[in-house]
C-alpha cells in the first residue's frame, strides 16, 4: 500500500515538474514522462538506505499533506492543486520541504533534458 502511494506521488510530481520545465519546448519535451519517472524512481532505489528511507518518508508526508489540505492525495487532485501543492513546499520556510522539491525537481530536469529524441533534435555537439 505505502509502496503504491510512493511510486503513484513521485509520478505525479514528475509529470507536474516535468510539465511545468517543459512550457513551449516542443515535442522532444513533451508528455508522457513514463521515462522520467523511471529514471527519477531508480535513482531513489539505487541511494544508501537511510536516504533513500528518508525520501520516502518525506515523499509520503507530502502527499498525505495533500488530503489535508485539499481533499485529496497528491496524484488523485486536478492539475491546479498539484501546482499549489509543489509551489506551497518550494517556497515553504521549512528547509525539508524546500529540499524535497529541489531533490524532484533536479532528477526531473536531468532526465527531461537527457532525453535521446531531445539530444537528436538538438544534434552533435561540437
Amino acid at each position: 500500500m505505502l509502496a503504491y502511494l510512493f511510486q503513484n506521488t513521485v509520478s505525479a510530481l514528475c509529470y507536474e515538474i516535468a510539465g511545468a520545465s517543459a512550457e513551449g519546448g516542443g515535442d522532444e519535451l513533451a508528455a508522457p514522462y513514463n521515462d522520467v519517472v523511471r529514471f527519477v524512481l531508480r535513482q531513489q532505489g539505487n541511494m544508501p538506505r537511510v536516504l533513500g528511507g528518508a525520501i520516502q518518508l518525506a515523499t509520503l508526508l507530502f502527499s498525505l499533506l495533500a488530503l489535508a489540505r485539499h481533499g485529496g492525495l497528491f496524484h488523485r487532485l486536478g492539475p491546479p492543486r498539484r501546482r499549489v501543492q509543489v509551489a506551497a513546499w518550494t517556497i515553504s520556510r521549512l528547509p525539508p520541504c524546500r529540499d524535497l522539491m529541489t531533490f524532484y525537481s533536479s532528477l526531473v530536469i536531468l532526465a527531461l533534458y537527457s532525453r535521446p529524441r531531445l539530444a537528436q533534435a538538438l544534434g552533435p555537439a561540437e
